[in-house]
């Protein structure tokens, strides 16, 4: 239950309060994301700082929330809407979304404060690919609704990719997400979207299990064209309230006959300075056999170092 689309959903379904600050007040957070990157073969962009980040604003009132988040960056997009949405509790299990807001296919959040290591898994990555608007969001109106076990999202919107018809105007996509929680610690996640264009159709199936310290994750997407599955497996353990170790694995099978499978291999570990300051470290390598503007993966090593500051 990762992004803000879901997560107001779930809020509004099984809870009282659509949001957690005082009713009538608005409330200002954000993050800034600081980075190195280094590759293995050097090159533009390696051994150099970055940073980027965002503001968030929200407030409730009465039965509906509403949100902007505003990105910054350094590469002369800052200032961009990710997300202009509201959120109204139709009824006590329904909720009703409109605007744009956070693709909610797949298993992985955008933001880098929401996401399990340093770099976007290539399930996200392929998404975001599809995806027209800054960053992988998407633009209409949704209704989410269920309970503790299951929730159900139904969403109708501009074509993902932007595709129009023979007069100009803009196709629509149609986005389906059911999540359920048969146990405690158990979230599973079958999501399906359309689009006339690109990948076309594309089913995305996800699941994560944590116990004890430990969390497993898992992320297939299979597509009508260009890729014909891609997938990560990930796993992580918490080493008391400050610091996790996490490993992953994924793979890209591409639609093209003869073409080789891409991979990527990546460990990770954080740890929390202070409460809003985490310092991150990842090693990955990859082998990219077939596009990493699609997938993602660079067909090297590359060691980054992190530091996420919020508020």
């Amino acid at each position: 239950m990762k992004k803000n689309l879901i997560a107001l959903a779930v809020a509004a379904t099984i809870a009282s309060p659509l949001a957690v600050q005082a009713e009538d007040s608005a409330s200002v957070s954000g993050f800034v994301d600081i980075y190195y990157n280094s590759y293995g073969d050097d090159g533009p962009g390696s051994n150099a700082f970055g940073a980027d980040g965002e503001i968030d604003i929200q407030a409730t009132k009465g039965a509906v929330t509403v949100r902007a988040d505003v990105d910054l960056r350094l590469d002369g997009t800052s200032g961009q809407l990710e997300q202009a949405f509201f959120a109204w509790k139709a009824m006590d299990a329904v909720t009703v979304i409109g605007g744009v807001f956070n693709n909610p296919i797949g298993q992985e959040a955008e933001d880098a404060p929401d996401i399990e290591f340093a770099s976007h898994s290539v399930v996200y990555n392929i998404l975001d690919d599809q995806t027209a608007l800054n960053g992988n969001n998407v633009a209409g109106v949704a209704v989410a609704g269920g309970n503790k076990m299951f929730t159900g999202t139904l969403a109708v919107v501009n074509d993902i990719g932007h595709a129009t018809d023979t007069d100009g105007s803009m196709e629509n996509s149609i986005a389906a997400v059911l999540n359920i929680n048969p146990m405690e610690g158990l979230a599973l996640e079958l999501g399906y979207v359309t689009q006339e264009t690109g990948a076309e159709n594309v089913l995305d199936f996800n699941a994560q299990y944590g116990i004890a310290g430990f969390t497993l994750g898992l992320d297939v997407l299979m597509a009508d064209k260009a890729v014909d599955s891609a997938g990560n497996l990930w796993g992580s353990y918490a080493i008391g309230d400050k610091a996790a170790i996490k490993a992953r694995y994924e793979v890209v099978s591409f639609e093209a006959n003869g073409a080789d499978d891409s991979t990527r291999m990546t460990i990770y570990g954080s740890y929390n300075v202070e409460e809003n300051l985490l310092v991150a470290l990842e090693y990955s390598d990859g082998e990219n056999t077939s596009g990493e503007a699609i997938t993602g993966i660079i067909d090297d090593s590359t060691i980054t170092l992190e530091f996420i500051g919020t508020f």
